[in-house]
């Protein structure tokens, strides 16, 4: 059984734009996230989901800076984004982060 953790991460948030990639003490916001979810024993992959926008291409970079893999996907349809990528990796059971 595959249980993949699947972190929701874009620039484009309403509210707080570009919160993912704000600093937080030596890291950015998704570093953070990143990392303590990759901590987890019950976790077998970390993968991070974006969108296709340009603006989101700091995020792809980051994140494959750390060496997890990323996924880009719709940006309006966020259920089809996560279905895509669990489907790509082909997990069993996903559990759901969002940055």
């Amino acid at each position: 059984m595959k249980i993949v953790a699947i972190i929701q991460a874009r620039v484009g948030s309403s509210r707080l734009p570009g919160k993912v990639l704000l600093p937080l003490w030596d890291k950015t916001v998704l570093e953070h996230v990143v990392e303590r979810t990759a901590k987890s024993k019950l976790v077998d992959e970390v993968i991070i989901a974006t969108t296709m926008k340009r603006e989101d291409l700091p995020v792809v970079r980051l994140v494959s800076n750390m060496s997890f893999r990323v996924f880009a996907g719709s940006e309006k349809d966020v259920l089809d984004r996560y279905y895509q990528c669990a489907r790509l990796v082909q997990a069993d059971h996903i559990v759901r982060i969002t940055a």
